[in-house]
């Protein structure tokens, strides 16, 4: 994504879209800023982006910590695909390219949540592991072994 940061306003209004009940009271000026941290290479946090005729398409990250309270990590996050695009594998795609990512980086355990796609990521082999009540609803938290034996 490093190479893409002038596509980080538009992310970050994609984003706060997205999962606006996510955020709280957040702005999209503050997920902007955080999206800004991912801006790095062989290292984590990092961002993936999908590129399609030059134009960014969808985005995922990798992240050491998500959810507060929570010991896991590291994350899976902000896996995103622009509606226009859904349906085409980009979402799975993406995925498969932050796992090897993080598997180069030596993770072993992937970890993600999910308000609504716990299916998508089961078929993508990720595991359910317990479920978390937010303010905003329940959530699954999910892991899936990336590297190692």
């Amino acid at each position: 994504m490093i190479d893409y940061a002038s596509e980080v306003p538009r992310i970050a209004s994609w984003f706060f879209e997205q999962w606006r009940p996510l955020y709280g009271d957040e702005s999209v000026a503050s997920v902007e800023r955080r999206i800004r941290t991912w801006l790095t290479r062989n290292q984590i946090p990092t961002a993936l982006v999908a590129v399609s005729d030059h134009d960014v398409v969808g985005t995922v990250a990798l992240k050491d910590r998500e959810l507060p309270g929570l010991e896991y990590g590291p994350w899976l996050a902000g896996l995103f695909v622009v509606p226009d695009h859904r349906r085409r594998g980009i979402g799975a795609l993406l995925v498969a390219a932050a796992e090897r990512q993080a598997s180069a980086l030596g993770v072993r355990l992937l970890h993600l949540y999910t308000p609504a796609s716990e299916g998508f990521y089961e078929r993508l082999g990720w595991t359910v592991i317990e479920r978390v009540a937010l303010p905003s609803g329940t959530v699954s938290v999910m892991r899936k072994r990336v590297s190692g034996p």
